[in-house]
């Protein structure tokens, strides 16, 4: 049992070599989930084999640790324990690295900053950005957060509990943030007996708080990370700036810091892309051990001289070396909305170019959070019948409140690596309402496959600290983030953009009442999308030349 500084102790296993002649560099996982079962012990097993000593830790209020579990709250404290704990233990030689990934990823950010023990991480599908993670445009990752919550209160209580995916519509009253004081949470016990989800009920109140934004302390981290991120994982984008972040601002060798991303959603690399699935998992092996060999045994391997950045693009399926993210050759290429009759789905008549619009009529549609376009595939974290990862979207663009908008076939191919956004101009006949953009890639056959969506809510779209309504029929412009992708859109596909008011479960469902009459006041919207000269409605992709 490892003490902390209130006295509560967490529980650790510990493996080691069967023989040891002396002291060796540690490899440590801190993580919610249990250290007894699933794939730890393997783990456990694995790294000994390899000449480590490594050390599993249960969170705080998680199978044999004292204390109560609350996510978030305690893990900067307990980690920087945990480190000055393993310092003083006679079987350590003084390099200590960590390892894992979600969770347990982000129990590295928090324990890294200001250590003088933390000598080089591998974070694997994680950020300690998690508001970006959990908020989007200020719509609740629902998918995410109902499944995350719901499994840790099964776990927690050692009950059989499934995720009520049924409900998530946003109603929430309108007010400015109040910021989280994460002190508060550490004095006032009564305050960690509420559900979780009281932080997320106004995005601003903790978009700022530390156990959820890390940009304070990027330039605190001296430790190297090898940051393992996929293409259709909920961290994917945090996990990109995290990158970004700490080459830029990171002490001593967390600048020659390494990012992989693959074509995976959350969980172990592997992806249906590639020539096997197990191609990912041999990377993803070769490229850990490889980082714990250099930085914990003082291996001279050279892996921190590669190349920084590697990444696998879509649609040619090859993996590909790179100097930075984003891509210093990238040329930002506007493609505008156009319309040559209504751009519902089914009519084919809405147009995706990179020529600026002129006199065009606008687009409507309804939307009605009793019926939302449900979630076909996505960036989140799968859950039973909720798979993530690049769906057909074509069941989807046959209803009325789809619009669709996309090139012609292409005859070169495009390249589309890094950040993408949408500029919409909108107007709404309720008073707050949600717009959903969606990049795909339509193949000759008809099937549209999903890269990547965003999401505004109208209320948020000039930031979560003091958010506003909108007048009815008023249009206003809306940023849409859609993260990041690389995709290499083959000649004869089309580049298409997808837009609507809903995505659900993803995302939960604005009631279009603008805070007023609760969850259960539900009005359907009238959703004007504009693009013309004064409304140049556009999304902007990140071309990579060739």
């Amino acid at each position: 049992m490892v003490p902390m500084r209130d006295g509560v102790k967490l529980a650790m296993d510990i493996y080691q070599p069967k023989k040891m002649s002396g002291p060796l560099p540690a490899v440590l996982t801190i993580l919610p989930y249990g250290t007894d079962q699933g794939m730890i012990p393997k783990v456990g097993k694995l790294f000994a084999r390899h000449g480590y000593v490594f050390l599993a830790e249960d969170c705080r209020g998680i199978e044999s640790s004292e204390g109560k579990w609350f996510p978030l709250v305690w893990d900067y404290d307990d980690g920087h324990d945990t480190l000055d704990w393993i310092a003083k233990q006679p079987w350590f030689d003084g390099r200590l690295g960590m390892w894992g990934g979600s969770y347990f990823g982000y129990t590295q950010w928090q324990a890294a900053p200001d250590s003088n023990v933390l000598t080089a991480m591998v974070p694997l599908f994680t950020s300690p950005n998690m508001h970006k993670m959990v908020v989007n445009g200020g719509a609740l990752e629902f998918i995410m957060v109902e499944g995350w919550l719901t499994g840790m209160e099964a776990q927690v209580q050692k009950e059989k509990l499934q995720p009520e995916f049924s409900s998530g519509f946003y109603n929430q009253p309108l007010r400015d943030s109040t910021p989280l004081d994460i002190e508060l949470l550490h004095t006032k016990p009564e305050m960690l007996e509420q559900d979780p989800m009281f932080l997320l009920n106004h995005p601003g109140d903790s978009e700022f708080a530390r156990p959820t934004y890390f940009k304070p302390y990027y330039s605190h981290v001296s430790a190297p990370g090898l940051l393992v991120a996929g293409w259709f994982d909920q961290f994917l984008q945090p996990q990109l700036d995290d990158f970004v972040a700490i080459r830029g601002e990171g002490q001593a060798d967390a600048k020659k810091s390494r990012l992989i991303v693959g074509p995976w959603t959350h969980g172990l690399p592997s992806s249906k892309f590639e020539e096997s699935k197990r191609s990912g998992v041999r990377l993803y092996v070769h490229e850990t051990f490889a980082w714990y060999e250099r930085w914990l045994k003082g291996v001279p391997n050279g892996i921190e001289n590669e190349a920084p950045v590697k990444i696998f693009i879509m649609g040619e399926n090859v993996w590909r070396d790179e100097q930075e993210w984003p891509l210093a050759r990238t040329q930002s290429t506007k493609y505008f909305l156009h319309s040559t009759g209504p751009a519902n789905a089914r009519s084919g008549k809405g147009i995706l170019s990179t020529q600026p619009p002129g006199s065009e009529p606008a687009d409507q549609y309804k939307y009605d959070p009793k019926n939302p376009v449900p979630t076909k595939g996505g960036t989140f974290q799968p859950f039973t019948g909720h798979p993530a990862g690049s769906f057909d979207q074509s069941e989807m663009l046959k209803r009325d409140d789809v619009l669709l908008f996309a090139t012609e076939p292409l005859s070169q191919g495009v390249e589309v690596t890094g950040p993408i956004s949408v500029t919409l101009y909108a107007a709404s006949s309720a008073k707050d309402t949600d717009f959903v953009a969606m990049l795909l890639d339509i193949h000759p056959d008809g099937k549209a496959m999903y890269l990547q969506d965003g999401c505004i809510r109208a209320r948020y779209r000039n930031g979560y600290q003091k958010p506003s309504l909108i007048e009815p029929g008023q249009v206003y412009e809306y940023k849409i983030d859609l993260w990041s992708t690389s995709n290499y859109f083959q000649p004869g596909h089309r580049i298409a953009l997808e837009v609507t008011s809903s995505n659900f479960p993803q995302y939960d469902r604005n009631t279009n009442a603008g805070g007023e009459g609760g969850p259960d006041n539900i009005i359907t919207a009238d959703q004007t999308i504009y693009h013309d000269a004064d409304h140049p409605s556009h999304v902007l992709l990140p071309v990579i030349p060739r």
